[in-house]
């Protein structure tokens, strides 16, 4: 063997030309070099990038069930079944309702035969609310009796001149009398006063449950008030209490019973009857010019 050194690059022929070329390019070219650099590093983390996103993404998206609202029930039950439920405004269909719902405060509509009935609930997750409600028909309203027609009123009292020519009558008296004057009705004693035209005046004055009558004359004034005083006449009672009773007629002690006769005014009174022992009884009594008035009262037998 020849001791004659080798050249490498003359065994390979034409063909290690450009290799040698390149590696003269590469270290002579700065620039190329540097861009060539920075290319591989590129890549090199576009690659491992690509590499993360599968974890990145299921880092970045949570589960389905992180994202679900939490949910409640709410179940509606109504007599009469059928009835129309809102919630929140949206028609969720007819009573019995069982439906599911987002966690929270719901406004809650029930309709009915022109009635509707609103109501405010709260759902918590998990939890079953139930709501109940009673829907009653208005009752039909009762047909109305005519009433009777009143009675006629009274005739009303004959008119007065106006002014100067015209005054007034004041009749006093403790009871109810009717005022006429040649048979009409001027009014009653009820009432204030008359108004009646100047001059006099012959009225007859009565009440006929008491059988009392009386004629009296009055001259009317103008612009003025005539008086007129009307004194009752007396008729007697007869008052008696078994076993025995002291007597009061109108807050006044008459005796002890019996008490045969006892003048009083005519009109009502009040009696009252006390026995030591027996208590305490009262009547009212009318006294009249027909017939005497009788209170009787028997303690023993409580009447």
């Amino acid at each position: 063997m020849s001791s004659a050194a080798i050249d490498p690059m003359k065994d390979f022929g034409s063909e290690t030309e450009p290799a040698r070329e390149a590696l003269k390019l590469d270290h002579s070219d700065g620039l190329v070099s540097r861009r060539g650099l920075w290319f591989a590093a590129l890549a090199t983390l576009g690659t491992l990038a690509l590499a993360q996103v599968p974890a990145l993404v299921l880092w970045a998206v949570p589960s389905g069930d992180a994202m679900a609202a939490p949910m409640g029930t709410l179940v509606v039950e109504t007599e009469p079944a059928g009835i129309e439920v809102r919630i929140d405004g949206a028609l969720m269909g007819l009573s019995p309702l069982h439906v599911p719902l987002p966690a929270g405060r719901r406004d809650v509509q029930l309709r009915y035969d022109g009635m509707e009935r609103s109501m405010s609930i709260r759902v918590a997750p998990g939890e079953v609310v139930r709501q109940s409600a009673t829907f009653v028909r208005a009752a039909a309203l009762p047909v109305e009796t005519p009433m009777p027609a009143p009675p006629p009123p009274p005739p009303a009292p004959r008119p007065a001149p106006p002014g100067s020519l015209s005054g007034w009558v004041r009749v006093e008296v403790p009871i109810a009398l009717r005022i006429l004057e040649d048979g009409k009705l001027l009014g009653t004693t009820d009432v204030d006063r008359l108004m009646l035209p100047i001059g006099e005046h012959a009225f007859e004055l009565r009440n006929d449950e008491l059988g009392f009558v009386t004629r009296q004359t009055v001259k009317v004034i103008a612009g003025d008030t005539a008086v007129l005083a009307i004194r009752l006449p007396s008729a007697p009672i007869s008052i008696n209490a078994k076993p025995w009773a002291e007597a009061w007629v109108d807050g006044v002690r008459v005796g002890d019973t019996p008490i045969g006769t006892l003048m009083r005014s005519i009109g009502r009174h009040e009696v009252v009857l006390r026995h030591p022992e027996l208590g305490e009884r009262r009547e009212s009594v009318l006294v009249t010019l027909g017939q005497p008035a009788r209170v009787s009262v028997d303690f023993r037998a409580g009447k």
